[in-house]
């Protein structure tokens, strides 16, 4: 016997699965216990090289794909010209790198604003380790270098912050951000300064220029680093995303979700169910309070929130 949920591939399907997996363990908690309930596994993308076709359930696995036999040959240089050799063993340590650079700053973010963190990332002030407000004034105080993307001013300071107004120079676009001492004070910007120090320290300063054979690719950050090198290693390569179910034909439905001789399942399984309830209830449960205290206690450990 199988009970097969079959949900879309994205974050509203695992919401839907979720619904659906708390009802079948309220109320038909003896499926569960026989193995009888499975979860599909949908592909999230269609692969095509030539006359060639894969699919591919993770992120993970494409980008093993993508870069399979090519990160050798990558030439990557940052703003000052100095090479970035890419290896798999350095790759795959950028890649955590970074992953542990965008969760401290998504964890600042929830504090502190999304303007005043990408003004942190796009300005110097992580590239100079500044560790005070003190430290961001006498920073400003220098003059700007012709590299750097802002002209900036103090324009108000007290003992709460600074406010600083800065100007794009390619757009002349002014902004004026909010930066509170509790910002540099916080655990979160300590440990992204330390991560991107790292980042410096093992692939250079951005920008980054990208290349691999006649594909070339500009890269004004980390993460766009990440994202470029994969863009440029894709080249030639037909690639679809499915968002859900519904965007599959019939026959792409079948071979990749339905078909028992080419479909992928994963079968539910309890191993502790006094931890299954008190999690079900918590998280699934009518009373509020519980369910946002865990929320306000794990905001700061999301990464890569999908909204």
């Amino acid at each position: 016997h199988k009970i097969v949920l079959m949900t879309d591939a994205d974050v509203d399907g695992a919401h839907i699965r979720t619904l659906v997996l708390t009802l079948l363990f309220r109320e038909m908690q003896a499926l569960i216990d026989a193995g009888y309930v499975y979860i599909a596994k949908p592909p999230l993308y269609k692969l095509k090289q030539g006359s060639q076709e894969r699919y591919i359930e993770k992120e993970s696995e494409l980008e093993t794909i993508l870069l399979s036999d090519k990160l050798e040959r990558f030439e990557v240089v940052d703003m000052d010209g100095t090479p970035f050799k890419l290896t798999e063993t350095r790759w795959q340590r950028y890649t955590r790198l970074l992953k542990q650079y965008e969760g401290w700053a998504s964890s600042l973010r929830v504090d502190h604003g999304n303007d005043a963190v990408t003004f942190l990332e796009e300005s110097q002030i992580l590239d100079e380790q500044v560790a005070s407000v003190e430290d961001l004034v006498a920073l400003i105080d220098k003059p700007d270098p012709d590299a750097e993307p802002y002209d900036t001013q103090v324009v108000a300071q007290d003992e709460a912050g600074v406010s600083v107004k800065s100007i794009e120079r390619t757009t002349g676009l002014a902004q004026t951000h909010r930066l509170r001492r509790s910002l540099f004070e916080a655990t979160e910007y300590r440990q992204l300064a330390r991560v991107h120090a790292e980042l410096i320290k093992m692939a250079g300063r951005p920008p980054f220029t990208v290349k691999l054979g006649n594909e070339t690719d500009n890269a004004p950050s980390f993460e766009d680093l990440r994202r470029a090198v994969l863009e440029v290693a894709g080249k030639g390569i037909s690639l679809n995303r499915f968002k859900g179910l519904g965007e599959m034909n019939a026959d792409q439905l079948r071979e990749t979700t339905m078909d028992p001789a080419t479909r992928t399942l994963a079968q539910v399984t309890m191993d502790d169910a006094a931890t299954a309830d008190r999690i079900f209830t918590m998280l699934m449960g009518d009373k509020v309070e519980p369910r946002r205290e865990f929320i306000e206690e794990n905001a700061r450990l999301v990464a890569n929130l999908d909204v």
